[in-house]
C-alpha cells in the first residue's frame, strides 16, 4: 500500500486500516481525524504519519469507554513509557484523541450549522451544550412525523441503575406507537441516558408487549447514547 500511496490524492479508511496499510515512515500532507471524540490514544498513528491534521470532533458528546481495558495494566504503562510526558495521566484509553488536541493545540474552530435534526429536536442540546450557537437548517415539513417532539414525565426513581416505572412507560409508548397508524413501518430507537442495563430492562419490557417478528421488522433497537453514536458513525 505504501508503494502506491502517492498514486491516489485521497484516502479514507478506518484507523484500523491505517495501521495494516501504512508503516512508520508515511507521511500524508494533511490527515483529518473524523469523529476524534471517541477515538482514543490509538489515533495517535493517524497523527504520527501526518505533516498537518485536522482533527474533528466535539467534546459535548460520548467519550471513549476503555472498554474491555485492564485500567491497572494501563497504569503500569503509563509509569513505565510516559515519565516527564506532560499531562500522561491523559493517555488512559478513556480519553479522547480530541480532547488531547484540544489541550495540546490551538486553532478552534467551533461548526455551528446543523443539517440532521428539525430545530425542535436539536434545541435541547442547543441550549444545554452551546449556549444556541447551534443553527437548525432542516426544515420543519421535512419531518414526517408530527409534532418532532413529545415530553412526558414518568414518577420514578432508578435502583441498581435501573428504574422500573420509567421502563414500562417506555415500553408502553413503544407498543401504542406500533399500533398507531402514524408509526406505520417505522423503525424505532430507544436511547437510555442511565447506561446499558436501563436499556436491557427496556428492550425486555418491550419485547414482552409485542412479538419477536414485530420487534425484528421494527429495527428495535435498546441501547445508551455511546451505543447509538456508535451505530450512527458506521
Amino acid at each position: 500500500m505504501n508503494e502506491c500511496r502517492s498514486s491516489v490524492p485521497v484516502w479514507v479508511m478506518p484507523l484500523s486500516r491505517v495501521v495494516e496499510n501504512f508503516d512508520a515512515t508515511t507521511r500524508f500532507d494533511v490527515v483529518i481525524i473524523d469523529e476524534a471524540s471517541q477515538s482514543d490514544v490509538m489515533a495517535l498513528v493517524a497523527l504520527y504519519i501526518a505533516k498537518q491534521a485536522v482533527v474533528v470532533g466535539d467534546h459535548e458528546q460520548v467519550s471513549p469507554s476503555a472498554v474491555g481495558q485492564d485500567v491497572t495494566v494501563i497504569q503500569q504503562l503509563i509509569d513505565e513509557h510516559l515519565e516527564g510526558i506532560p499531562n500522561a495521566i491523559l493517555y488512559d484509553g478513556k480519553t479522547s484523541i480530541y480532547d488531547l488536541a484540544r489541550q495540546s493545540f490551538g486553532g478552534l474552530v467551533c461548526l455551528t450549522e446543523h443539517f440532521r435534526c428539525v430545530p425542535e429536536i436539536i434545541e435541547f442540546s442547543n441550549r444545554l451544550s452551546y449556549e444556541g450557537r447551534i443553527k437548525p437548517l432542516r426544515e420543519r415539513a421535512s419531518a414526517s412525523l408530527f409534532p418532532s417532539i413529545v415530553a412526558h414525565r414518568v414518577d420514578g426513581a432508578a435502583r441498581d441503575k435501573v428504574n422500573l416505572a420509567e421502563a414500562d412507560a417506555v415500553a408502553s409508548l413503544v407498543a401504542a406507537a406500533i399500533e398507531s397508524r402514524a408509526y406505520v413501518g417505522k423503525s424505532m430507537g430507544v436511547v437510555s441516558m442511565v447506561g446499558d442495563e436501563q436499556a436491557l430492562e427496556i428492550e425486555r419490557r418491550i419485547r414482552a408487549h409485542i412479538s419477536p417478528v414485530e420487534f425484528e421488522r421494527r429495527r428495535i433497537l435498546c441501547g445508551s447514547a455511546a451505543h447509538f453514536k456508535a451505530t450512527s458513525a458506521t
